[in-house]
This record gives structure tokens, sequence and C-alpha cells, in this order.
């Protein structure tokens, strides 16, 4: 019998390779992508230069998407663990196994467009970005009064598909990033009211936060450099990772949290 996480993984996976081969044929060449280290605050320091190959210039943008890729293997651990001891439905761990296998292809795709700066590798980047913010809706529809595969499966269509705004407007991305960051929220609060418990505030509180980091501080890559120099290190472009990655980390969290509760108001119940 196949495990979730290994059907998880075949199911993301396959998803992935069909928007890398739509981008390898070309339907998104004309998108507009910011490429070059003129669109980086980060400078390779002498230190570096000693120490790392030339092609590998912006060592802690480049390092940094390891986190997405410890964090994610972590949690898939984690549900692993949590479905044998019954802690979670089966269910349940296909939500946590997909958005976490997500992490890590994310961190490697990250990764690839900061070394080589290619168009298509940031399109990847762009593209991927989006069903991380949707499977929180998704989630959130689950843990509410269940969505089934085709409810999923449509909402993860349509989330994908909100990319070919790109092809349309000069800012489709950014449109269907703030639309996918309202929906995103919308549903967790939703998720809340139905569950309101107290452990659950903090966790969401900290991933609106990280939120915003995630945002300002990649807008403001270039700016922090000019209040001081330290920032052409540590700049906003890496902050913004890092909020990212704790993002990720408080919206499992949430989600565990949120989904521990619900068990066990169904177990009581059952009792």
């Amino acid at each position: 019998m196949v495990s979730p996480m290994v059907k998880t993984f075949g199911v993301v996976s396959i998803v992935t390779a069909a928007m890398i081969y739509a981008i390898y044929l070309g339907y998104f060449d004309s998108v507009q992508t910011e490429l070059g280290r003129q669109f980086y605050a980060e400078r390779y320091s002498a230190k570096w230069r000693k120490i790392l190959p030339p092609w590998l210039n912006m060592p802690y943008n480049t390092f940094v998407n390891f986190g997405y890729v410890i964090l994610g293997a972590f949690y898939c651990a984690k549900t692993s663990v949590a479905l044998e001891r019954k802690q979670i439905q089966t269910s349940d761990s296909y939500l946590f196994y997909s958005f976490n296998i997500m992490s890590t292809f994310y961190g490697a795709i990250q990764a690839l467009r900061i070394l080589t700066q290619f168009h298509r590798a940031a399109v990847m980047d762009q593209w991927y970005t989006l069903p991380f913010f949707m499977w929180v809706y998704i989630w959130s529809c689950h843990l509410d009064s269940g969505i089934g595969l085709k409810g999923m499966t449509l909402w993860t269509a349509l989330s994908l598909l909100s990319y070919l705004l790109t092809l349309i407007h000069t800012h489709g991305f950014e449109i269907a990033l703030a639309f996918h960051i309202a929906v995103a929220v919308y549903g967790a609060i939703t998720i809340y009211r139905k569950f309101p418990i107290e452990e659950a505030q903090g966790p969401f509180v900290w991933a609106l936060i990280c939120c915003v980091g995630f945002v300002v501080l990649k807008l403001l890559d270039l700016e922090l450099p000019k209040v001081n120099q330290i920032f052409e290190k540590i700049s906003g472009h890496f902050l913004s990772k890092i909020a990212d990655i704790f993002q990720i980390y408080f919206v499992n969290k949430y989600f565990e949290i949120l989904t521990e509760h619900k068990h066990s108001i169904e177990n009581k119940k059952k009792k």
C-alpha cells in the first residue's frame, strides 16, 4: 500500500513538472521579470570571493533557500509521526504533505533563480508562489466542512490559471498575488471563527506579520542599503525570505493546532 506522503509527493511532482513544461514551451516568455544583479542589494564581498566560486555571487540569498527545504522536510516527518499516532486523519495528512512538499520544491526553484538569473526560472519562482497562498484557503475549507478532491483540484487550477494575468497586464503577477493573499487571510479567519481557540491566535498573528515582512522587505531591498551598508550583506531580499520561511512555519503551526482541536471535539462527541 502506497503511503499518503508518497502519493502526495507524486501529485505535487506531476503538477510541478507540468508547470515547468508549460514554461519550457515558451508560453510565458513575454512575462516581465527582474533579471540581473542590479535588482538585488546583496554585494559579493571579498571574503566570499576567497571561499566560493564566482558563479555563487549572492551566497546569502542562495543559502537561505535551504530553510524552505529543511522546514518542509521537518513538517513532512512530523506529519508522518502524527498520522502514525492517529493524532490526525489520512485526509488531514494530504494537506500537510502537499504544503510542505511544495515548500521543499520552492526552495530549490528560488535557489535556481538566484544562481542562474534565467527568465524562465524567474517565471517559475513567481508562478509557484501562488498555490502556496491558495493552499491556506483550501486547508481552511477542508477543516470547515470538507472540500474533497474535486474542490482541491478546482481551486488549485484556478490558482495556477490566475498567472495568465501576467500575459495581459504588466503587473499581472502582483494583482494575482494580492488576490491570493486576501483569499488566504479570509480562509484563515473563517476557520478561526469556527474554532476560536486562544492557542491559535499567536501563530495566526505571527503568520500575518511574516507575510507583511515577506512583501515589504522584498520591496525595500534596494532602499535599505541607503540606510546602512549592512543591508548590502544581510539584504532586504534575504530578510524577506527569512520572513517567508517563518510564515510557512506559523501556517503549519496554526493548522496543526486547529486540526488537533477539531478532532478532539469530534472524539468527545463520539463518546
